[in-house]
């Protein structure tokens, strides 16, 4: 019972704080479509301000109802003032409450490239006035071996769209790993890590193709103690005991700016650098296995 009211409880304040921070910025966000740059970057600093405020009451919500266990090594690697690339492993639909709880107010606000194909959903499109993230309409190998315009076109228009960012520092954030861990998944990517699956360059690689400017890539790894995974176990405080291992990489220059559609040489570059990362990042997970008793992370 007690588990159920905690739950419950947590979810109302969470959805609370994210209304009123997403009709606030709503409104202050229209004002960006007023063609005068000056005024575009600094309405984007607002949202970003309250963006930050929205994260610093979900993590006092979590300290509140759950009482956490966390602990944080590598935290002087986040910085505010660099143009980065985030990506954690994905364990849990809760990862995102975890990342967040300690990199509110050190780094900048993140940000993904969002699904054109989802620009209905209320939660898209108010990240895209509020805080100019941009739409990305991804195409099939089929259609672009039909129309291989269609590349470069849709580049283009991401180009434009994250115009804005040359301006200011900005954290692009992805999960390169490309979909949330478990055992199914694990073995049938035949990874040779013990951990994880294998990075894919696709995400990032995109991304450093549009935002050549992005000079690091900033790694965390999220251990948890239980073995629970599902979004109402984090409600309920069942995945209050956790590690987060903050690491940072400069990314070399000739893995930035390039065409990972069509290179398959800066694809195996690119490839070769994140396995790299995957190999320190596996290793901080088996520490961090030991540390906690447990067998598995997945």
């Amino acid at each position: 019972m007690k588990k159920i009211f905690t739950g419950s409880i947590t979810f109302i304040l969470v959805v609370f704080n994210g209304l009123q921070v997403t009709i606030t910025t709503i409104i202050i966000g229209l004002f960006r479509y007023i063609p005068y740059k000056p005024l575009q970057i600094y309405i984007v600093k607002v949202n970003e301000f309250l963006a930050d405020y929205f994260l610093y009451f979900n993590s006092r919500i979590q300290d509140l109802m759950h009482r956490p266990t966390y602990d944080v090594f590598g935290e002087e690697n986040l910085k505010d003032n660099i143009w980065q690339f985030t990506t954690l492993n994905h364990l849990s639909w809760a990862d995102i409450f975890l990342f967040c709880y300690f990199t509110h107010h050190k780094t900048t606000t993140p940000r993904i490239f969002m699904k054109s194909e989802l620009w209905w959903l209320p939660i898209t499109w108010a990240a895209n006035i509020a805080l100019a993230m941009p739409y990305v309409k991804r195409r099939s190998k089929n259609e672009i071996m039909k129309n291989p315009k269609l590349a470069e076109t849709d580049r283009n228009a991401t180009l434009n769209a994250c115009e804005i960012f040359k301006l200011k520092p900005t954290n692009v954030c992805g999960f390169i790993e490309g979909t949330r861990i478990d055992h199914e998944k694990y073995v049938k990517s035949k990874s040779k890590f013990k951990n994880l699956m294998p990075p894919k360059v696709g995400g990032m690689g995109y991304t450093l193709g549009v935002m050549p400017y992005i000079e690091y890539l900033t790694d965390i790894t999220l251990v948890y103690k239980s073995r629970k995974r599902s979004f109402w176990s984090f409600l309920c405080g069942d995945m209050n005991v956790a590690s987060v291992t903050i690491k940072s990489y400069k990314i070399p220059e000739n893995l930035r700016g390039r065409d990972y559609i069509n290179d398959s040489d800066s694809r195996e570059a690119l490839k070769s650098f994140l396995e790299l990362v995957w190999k320190n990042k596996d290793k901080v997970i088996e520490e961090e296995k030991k540390r906690y008793g447990i067998k598995s992370v997945f």
